[in-house]
């Protein structure tokens, strides 16, 4: 199991990339629907607990494929904005 300490690099590196994905998410078109509270996103990025024998970048992962590797016509319904959409991304990442 890896120290609390070596898993803060990798996390701090996460939350970095987040805040570049965080840009990408407010420049998503207004025309995109709002998530849902039972919606795959609010699911899967709601009280995201990192695995401490994995590291974070093995539990955003989970939740990220869990999202997002779905059929091609499935996935543009992924991505929603709003209190239970993308915006969880931010907060997933403590």
């Amino acid at each position: 199991m890896p120290s609390p300490e070596s898993v803060e690099a990798p996390k701090d590196r996460l939350k970095k990339l987040i805040k570049t994905l965080g840009g990408v998410i407010k420049a998503l078109p207004k025309s995109l629907p709002s998530g849902t509270k039972d919606g795959p996103v609010a699911k899967n990025f709601t009280n995201l607990e990192f695995d401490t024998a994995e590291g974070p970048y093995y539990t955003f992962n989970q939740a990220w494929e869990r999202v997002f590797q779905v059929a091609e016509d499935e996935k543009m319904k992924r991505f929603v904005r709003g209190k239970y959409g993308l915006p969880l991304l931010f907060i997933a990442v403590p």
